[in-house]
């Protein structure tokens, strides 16, 4: 069977993600708060009166009209996948050829290195200038020295949280010969969208999705935005019935719902200001901004605080100690009794061990 599997693929780690089995789950960065039970009877009454033996629509009329009038994009300048999973592979299959450059910024959304690897791409990763500040100018000559195919942009990012300034962006899409990634998959949070530059930058791509300020994980729904002529060729290599009929029945009635919806923003913002106020007060905590629904921590104690919240059957994302880094940690925002929960068992552990 070695001899069959392609060699760039040999040495990928499959991205495998168990089942969480815990009271308190905030290692994802999902909403605490599930789909409103109104609007999931709604749905159930739209799939009774649907034919399943139909494939679904290959094209999503509906779907794109309501991601019209919530992005103001025009439907020509919308694809939808599997949540951005898919739509950072079709950006893949489209635009780049073996051997061809990726170009990230690091830490940042572990997919796209997978998909660069399985693209057989070579990708740099340009690590943050210290304080977890992105390296904007290091971007740039990395993109323009190896005339990279794609740079990617997470705004907010996942893991660290910062926020790219608009200037920033606009000076990166003016420089690189790259087709210019911006992941926009929590910009809810934050509130402040790019996507008024796509009138102006036709290489710039925005991915967005329904899974995380909507609290619509379960049903992979993500979409792009961009020019007519990149979104052309992005419906070239997607699959023709991507998209299944449940997914774009219930991604509809969220869009159409989203005022009701988004209110918890305003919950899960107020708690990440009392998180970060808590977190911020305790010695040998070094905490980030965050312009997302979860926050990100450096400390020497981060598998200390790990190990203690999992006794507690309580899952949180922990990252490795590293040369640059002491060890970290990321949790999203529960809801707020959770948020005080975890943080007095941070607490226990940060006094305990000092």
């Amino acid at each position: 069977m070695e001899k069959l599997v392609r060699k760039n693929i040999e040495s990928l780690v499959a991205y495998k993600v168990d089942a969480p089995q815990y009271d308190i789950v905030v290692n994802a960065n999902e909403s605490p708060f599930d789909f409103p039970m109104q609007l999931k009877r709604k749905f159930c009454d739209d799939i009774c009166n649907t034919d399943l033996n139909r494939y679904p629509e290959a094209c999503f009329p509906e779907l794109l009209a309501e991601l019209t009038g919530y992005t103001g994009v025009p439907q020509e300048g919308i694809i939808c996948g599997s949540g951005s999973d898919e739509l950072i592979a079709m950006i893949n299959q489209a635009f780049v050829d073996p051997g061809d450059v990726v170009v990230s910024h690091t830490p940042s959304f572990a997919m796209y290195d997978i998909w660069a690897t399985i693209s057989n791409a070579k990708h740099i990763m340009v690590d943050d200038l210290p304080g977890h500040i992105p390296d904007v100018d290091g971007l740039i000559a990395a993109a323009c020295d190896t005339q990279a195919k794609i740079l990617y942009i997470c705004n907010p990012n996942n893991p660290t949280g910062y926020i790219f300034d608009q200037d920033d962006i606009i000076k990166m899409l003016d420089a690189v010969p790259s087709l210019v990634v911006l992941d926009e998959a929590y910009i809810e949070f934050f509130g402040e969208s790019n996507v008024d530059l796509l009138a102006k930058y036709p290489r710039l791509l925005i991915l967005r999705t329904l899974s995380k300020a909507f609290g619509l994980a379960g049903i992979r729904c993500g979409y792009a935005l961009g020019n007519k002529d990149v979104i052309d060729i992005l419906y070239k290599v997607k699959g023709p019935y991507n998209l299944n009929v449940l997914t774009q029945k219930l991604a509809v009635i969220a869009l159409k719902n989203r005022t009701e919806i988004l209110r918890n923003l305003e919950i899960l913002k107020a708690e990440r200001l009392k998180a970060i106020a808590v977190l911020e007060a305790l010695p040998g905590i070094t905490v980030f901004p965050s312009g997302s629904n979860f926050i990100y921590f450096e400390t020497t104690k981060a598998e200390a605080i790990f190990e203690a919240l999992l006794k507690k059957n309580i899952l949180i994302k922990r990252f490795a100690e590293s040369q640059s880094n002491p060890g970290s940690i990321r949790f999203s925002m529960g809801k707020p009794q959770e948020n005080q929960k975890i943080l007095e068992i941070i607490k226990e552990v940060v006094y305990n061990e000092a």
